[in-house]
C-alpha cells in the first residue's frame, strides 16, 4: 500500500534522514535515485546527493526560491510529501531473507509504475479572474530512497517516495509550488498500480499469488503464514494500539502508528540478515524451496488475452455504477486491477477504459454531484439514460388517470379528522390530481403515514392502496398504519405488476432510499396499468444503497410533488428545533439543543459510555431508548458491552448457547456471478431450483473452494449436507436469486434481546425485527416479538439469519420511532454525514443523547459531508435540459404517440380480464384436463404477447427519432434518449 505524509521540520534534518538512515544503517543494496520529469530537467543524476536534496527541499531552485515572504522577512516553504511505497510481507520475505533479488527488481519496477501515474495528478494552482484554478502539469521531481527494515528490524521492503513541493508547465519555465490534493486523492489508486505491476511481475519469475479481489491485496502462495506473522511485529503493534483504544479509519490509525513508534536502533545492513536467518530457522529452507520452484517456472506467464483485458474494464465500471451514476476514473481504474491481481497491468486494463471513452459509452462530467471530489468524474451513457427515463416517466403520466377522491368523498373525511391544515391541503391536492404520478415530500415526522390512512378512507368505491417501500421494515410500518396490503419494492417488482390496474394506487414510503433501477420498474409498471404511483420521501434523510438519487432527481425533473414541513412527531421543544436545524445545515445549532452531547476520545470507551447509561436506565426507559449506530462494526461492540452489563445484574440466563448465524457477506450483483469472490467456509443460498445440479432452494451450500472447466471457466466447488460435491458457474444463476453468507458464531441466552437480519416468509418475520428470547431449549427458541407481541418457537440451526438485537443501525432505523434515542458518531466513520446524522435524531420523540470524539470536528464533517448520492444528469450538467418542459417540447410528437399507444394496451387488458372473469363464471365447475388445456391456452397467449411486446419494442428503437437524436450544445453526452421507456 501508499501511505502519503506531509513533511515536517527542517530540509537538512529531512534530508539527513532519508540519504543517511535513521533506525539501521543503510546497505549497498539500498540505493538512492532522481525520478520524475523535473529530474532530467534540473540536470540531477543519481544517487541522491544530500546536499542538492537539502536545498530542493528548502526551495531553492537555481536562482529561484519557492514560497511565501512572511511579515518577518522569512521565507515559508514547505518542502514536500513522502508516499511510501509498502511491500506485502511475504515478498519482503522472498527479497531480503530467501535473497531474491529478482523480487526487489520487480518491487522497484512497481514503484515506478505507480510514481508514474501519480506524477500524471501533479498540479499547479493559479489565480485568474479573482478565482483559485487548478492546472494539471503532469510534471514532478522525486526523490526515491528504498529501505529494506521496519523500526521492529523486521524484514520490511519499502520505498519512499519524496515529492519535492515544485512543478512547472514545460522545461525553462519558472517552477511553481505543487498542488498535491489529486495525488493524495489517488493515492490509493497507485497503490493498486503498484500491486498489480508488482504480482504480475511475480508471476512472470515464476511466483504464485494469492489475493482478496475485493481489497486488491495479495501474498506470494506458499510463504508460511506463521513465518509472515513472525515478521509482522510493527503491524500488530499497530493494530493492537487501534484496537484497544477503539481506532478506525486510516487517520485514526496514524495516531496508532506515532504511539507506539519505538526508539531507533542502530544496527548493520549484513547483521540484520543475520537476525532475520536465525528468526526464520528450519522455515529458511522452506523458502528456498519455493524460489527454486519459481526459477523453474520463469517465463511460463503471459499477458493477459484481449478478452481478459475487456472484461476487467468492464468489472470496473459495472461494478462502481451499481452504488454510484458517477465515479472517479481512478477508481474504476483501480476496482478493475484489484479484481485481476498478477492478471492485469494498468498498461493493460487503461486502453479498454478509453475505448469506451472513445465510444462514449463513458461520458467525462463537468458539474459536482454528490460529496466526493470528482477530479476525474466519469459516469456511463447507460446511467445516463436511466435517469433521462424518468424525465420520460413523468411526462406520460401527467394528465394520465382519474382523481383517487371526488370532492363530496374528500369534504366528508375532513370534518372528522385530526390532520393539521398543511396535511389537509396536501390530500386535497394528492386525491384530487389527474397526474399518474406525483409525490409529497415531507419533513421526517411530518405524518404522511396518517395522511395515506385518510387518502384510503376517502378513496372512490374499488380504489385499492398498496404499500411499498425499499425495505420490509418500512413497508410494513406503513401498511399497519394506514391498514393497507404491504410489499417490499423488490418483491413487488419481481412479480411485473401482476393483477394491477388502474383502480390500484402504489404508495412508495421512504422514496429517498429508492435507487435508480427500482425507480423506473416501478415508473413502468405504473405505465402499463394506468396504476397511481404516489412518491413519499424526505431527501433529507439516509439515500439508496444502489446507484441514484430518483426522488431527489425527479423532484427538480417536473415531478408534481406537494410539500409538508412541520414535523408531528417531535413532542418537545428542543427536540423540534435540533432537528429543525439539521435540516437546515446548522449543525453547531442542532447540537446545542440535543439532551446532551459527551464527548469521548476513545472509541471503545465511548462505547462502553453509552452501555453504562443504557444500563442506567429503569427498563420502561430501556425499552423506549434506542442505541443507533453507523456500523455494523460498531454495533457488535455496543452489542457485546450490553450483554456483559446484562450478565452482571442477571438479566440474562447463566447459561449461553454458543449457535452458528449467517451474517450477510454483502455481495453486488456483479461480483455474484464472479468465482473468484467466494471463499471457502462461505455459504450460499437459492431463491430457485438449479434442476440440472440438483440444487434446491431455501438449502444451504458450503464453498469448499474453487476449480476451472476444461473451457477455462471458473466455477465454485459446493458441498451439501449429505457430502455432495457441486460445480457450479455462477455465470449460469440469475444474481436475485443467490444469497452469500459469511458463517459466524454467537452467544444467546434467555433474556437475550434478537434481531432478524433477513426477510424469513415461512416465519413471517421481516428484516430488521426485533423480539426477545423466552426460553431457550439447545437450539430451540421461544421468542416474543416486538411488533405484535405474537410468541413463536423457531429453530435455530435451521434458521440462522440473526443477531442480537440491542443496537440498530441508521439506515435499519427509518421509518421507525422512538421515545428516545442514544448516538454514537465517532468523527473518522465514513458513514458520519448529514443524511444520517438527520435521519437518527429524527427517529426521537422527546430527545437524544450524543456521543462522538470531537463537538468540532464532527460539525465540520457534518458541514462537509452531505452523504447525497451522485446523479448522470447532474454531473453532466443537464439538469435545465432534461427536465420535463425542454424534454417536452424536443419530444412532443413521440410523447403523444406513446400515451395513445398505452391508453390502447391499457383498454387491452381491462378487455381481457373482463373475458377471464365472464368465462369461468358461464362455464360453472370444471375437470381437472380442462384445466390444463386452459392453462396451456394462457401460457401460450402469455407467450405470444410477450413476443409481440419485444416485437414493438423492436420497432420503435429503429424509429428515426430513437437512432438519430438531435444534439444539443454545450452538453458533452450523447443525445440518443429512450424512445419507449428505460433500456432493458
Amino acid at each position: 500500500m501508499i501511505q502519503p505524509q506531509r513533511l515536517h521540520g527542517q530540509p537538512a534534518n529531512i534530508a539527513r534522514y532519508y540519504t543517511v538512515g535513521d533506525y539501521y544503517t543503510k546497505g549497498g543494496n539500498e540505493p538512492s535515485e532522481w525520478g520524475g520529469k523535473l529530474a532530467a530537467d534540473l540536470g540531477l543524476s543519481d544517487p541522491v546527493d544530500a546536499r542538492q536534496f537539502r536545498d530542493l527541499l528548502a526551495g531553492k531552485v537555481g536562482d529561484q526560491q519557492l514560497g511565501r515572504h512572511r511579515a518577518d522577512g522569512q521565507i515559508q516553504h514547505h518542502p514536500g510529501w513522502d508516499f511510501a511505497v509498502n511491500a506485502p510481507k511475504s515478498v519482503s520475505i522472498m527479497a531480503l531473507v530467501a535473497g531474491d533479488e529478482r523480487v526487489l527488481a520487480a518491487h522497484e519496477h512497481a514503484v515506478t509504475a505507480a510514481i508514474t501515474y501519480l506524477e500524471e495528478q501533479a498540479q499547479l494552482r493559479r489565480r485568474e479572474e479573482g478565482k483559485i484554478v487548478h492546472e494539471t502539469t503532469g510534471r514532478i521531481l522525486v526523490a526515491r530512497f528504498a529501505e529494506h527494515g521496519s523500526r521492529e528490524l523486521d524484514p520490511h521492503l519499502h520505498t519512499h517516495l519524496v515529492v519535492l513541493n515544485m512543478t512547472n508547465r514545460q522545461d525553462g519555465d519558472p517552477m511553481a509550488s505543487l498542488e498535491s490534493r489529486v495525488m493524495y486523492g489517488e493515492q490509493r489508486v497507485a497503490g493498486q498500480i503498484y500491486r498489480n505491476a508488482l504480482a504480475f511481475s511475480l508471476r512472470e519469475a515464476g511466483y504464485e499469488v494469492e489475493f482478496d479481489p475485493r481489497t486488491g491485496l495479495f501474498e506470494i502462495r506458499g510463504v508460511p503464514k506463521e513465518l509472515i506473522e513472525r515478521f509482522s511485529q510493527r503491524a500488530e503493534a499497530i493494530e493492537e494500539h487501534a484496537r484497544e483504544h477503539g481506532l478506525v479509519g486510516q487517520k485514526a490509525q496514524r495516531a496508532s502508528f506515532y504511539a507506539t513508534r519505538k526508539a531507533k536502533a542502530k544496527i548493520g545492513a549484513q547483521e540484520l540478515t543475520v537476525q532475520w536467518h536465525e528468526r526464520t530457522g528450519d522455515q529458511l529452507e522452506t523458502l528456498g524451496k519455493i524460489a527454486a520452484v519459481a526459477r523453474e517456472r520463469e517465463g511460463q506467464h503471459s499477458p493477459p488475452t484481449e478478452r481478459t483485458a475487456s472484461r476487467a474494464a468492464l468489472f470496473g465500471l459495472r461494478q462502481l455504477e451499481t452504488a454510484e451514476a458517477v465515479n472517479n476514473l481512478g477508481d474504476i481504474l483501480r476496482t478493475g486491477l484489484a479484481a485481476h491481481v498478477g492478471e492485469m497491468r494498468l498498461e493493460d486494463l487503461r486502453p479498454r477504459i478509453e475505448t469506451h471513452e472513445l465510444m462514449r459509452k463513458l461520458l467525462p462530467t463537468h458539474e459536482q454531484t454528490g460529496d466526493r471530489v470528482l477530479t476525474h468524474g466519469r459516469t456511463t451513457r447507460k446511467s445516463w439514460r436511466l435517469e433521462l427515463a424518468l424525465t420520460q416517466h413523468i411526462a406520460l403520466g401527467l394528465d394520465d388517470a382519474r382523481p383517487v377522491a371526488s370532492g363530496d368523498r374528500l369534504l366528508a373525511v375532513l370534518e372528522k379528522t385530526t390532520l393539521n391544515a398543511e396535511q389537509q391541503r396536501a390530500l386535497v391536492e394528492t386525491a384530487m390530481s389527474r397526474d399518474r404520478v406525483t409525490g409529497i415530500h415531507g419533513v421526517a415526522g411530518s405524518g404522511k403515514s396518517t395522511l395515506v390512512r385518510v387518502l384510503g378512507e376517502a378513496a372512490e368505491p374499488g380504489t385499492t392502496l398498496i404499500a411499498l417501500a425499499p425495505t420490509s421494515s418500512a413497508a410494513a410500518e406503513l401498511g399497519q398504519k394506514a391498514n393497507i396490503e404491504a410489499h417490499t419494492v423488490a418483491s413487488f417488482v419481481a412479480r411485473g405488476g401482476h393483477g394491477i390496474t388502474d383502480r390500484h394506487v402504489l404508495v412508495l414510503d421512504e422514496a429517498g432510499q429508492l435507487g435508480n433501477r427500482q425507480a423506473r420498474r416501478l415508473l413502468e409498471i405504473s405505465r402499463i396499468t394506468g396504476a397511481r404511483l404516489l412518491f413519499l420521501g424526505d431527501e433529507k434523510q439516509t439515500g439508496a444503497i444502489e446507484q441514484g438519487k430518483p426522488f431527489w432527481l425527479m423532484r427538480r425533473l417536473g415531478l408534481p410533488v406537494v410539500e409538508l414541513t412541520e414535523a408531528v412527531r417531535q413532542e418537545t421543544r428542543t427536540i423540534k428545533e435540533a432537528v429543525a436545524q439539521a435540516r437546515a445545515g446548522n449543525f453547531e445549532q442542532s447540537l446545542k439543543n440535543l439532551d446532551s452531547v459527551t464527548t469521548v476520545t476513545d472509541n471503545e470507551a465511548m462505547a462502553a459510555m453509552v452501555v453504562s447509561a443504557w444500563v442506567r436506565l429503569k427498563p420502561d426507559s430501556r425499552a423506549g431508548t434506542n442505541i443507533l449506530v453507523l456500523d455494523n462494526a460498531t454495533r457488535l461492540i455496543v452489542n457485546s458491552k450490553i450483554r456483559e452489563a446484562l450478565r452482571n445484574e442477571n438479566g440474562l440466563a447463566a447459561e449461553d448457547s454458543r449457535l452458528s448465524i449467517l451474517a450477510p457477506a454483502g455481495f453486488t450483483d456483479i461480483e455474484k456471478h464472479m468465482g473468484r469472490f467466494y471463499g471457502a467456509g462461505q455459504v450460499v443460498r437459492f431463491d430457485r431450483d438449479i434442476a440440472g445440479l440438483g440444487v434446491a432452494r431455501h438449502t444451504d451450500y458450503r464453498v469448499i473452494g474453487l476449480g476451472r472447466e476444461p473451457n477455462g471457466r471458473q466455477v465454485v466447488r459446493l458441498v451439501d449436507e449429505q457430502g455432495r460435491i457441486i460445480r457450479w458457474d455462477p455465470q449460469t444463476t440469475r444474481a436475485r436469486h443467490i444469497n452469500v453468507f459469511n458463517p459466524e458464531e454467537r452467544d444467546l441466552a434467555e433474556g437475550d434481546r434478537i434481531q432478524w437480519r433477513l426477510v424469513n416468509r415461512d416465519l413471517d418475520l421481516r428484516n430488521a425485527e426485533r423480539g426477545t428470547v423466552e426460553k431457550l431449549d439447545g437450539d430451540l427458541a421461544i421468542i416474543r416479538w416486538d411488533r405484535d407481541g405474537r410468541v413463536q418457537q423457531v429453530d435455530l440451526t435451521e434458521h440462522k439469519t440473526w443477531d442480537h438485537g440491542y443496537a440498530e443501525t441508521v439506515y435499519s432505523s427509518q421509518s421507525k420511532t422512538y421515545p428516545r434515542v442514544f448516538l454514537l458518531a465517532p468523527v473518522e466513520s465514513p458513514l458520519v454525514n448529514a443524511q444520517n446524522f438527520y435521519t437518527a435524531i429524527t427517529r426521537a420523540m422527546y430527545g437524544v443523547r450524543l456521543w462522538t470524539n470531537n463537538v468540532k470536528e464532527l460539525v465540520a464533517k457534518l458541514e462537509r459531508q452531505s452523504g447525497e448520492k451522485t446523479s448522470s444528469t447532474e454531473g453532466l450538467g443537464r439538469m435545465d435540459q432534461d427536465r420535463v418542459g425542454p424534454f417536452t417540447n424536443r419530444k412532443g410528437a413521440r410523447l403523444a404517440t406513446l400515451k395513445a399507444e398505452q391508453e390502447e394496451d391499457r383498454t387491452s387488458r381491462r378487455d381481457r380480464a373482463l373475458e377471464r372473469q365472464l368465462s369461468r363464471r358461464d362455464r360453472g365447475p370444471r375437470g381437472a384436463a380442462e384445466h390444463i388445456a386452459e392453462g396451456a391456452r394462457s401460457v401460450a397467449q402469455v407467450l405470444d404477447r410477450f413476443l409481440e411486446g419485444i416485437l414493438d419494442r423492436a420497432r420503435i428503437r429503429i424509429e428515426p427519432s430513437a437512432t438519430h437524436p438531435e444534439r444539443q450544445s454545450p452538453s458533452p453526452a450523447p443525445q440518443s434518449e429512450p424512445s419507449h421507456g428505460p433500456e432493458r
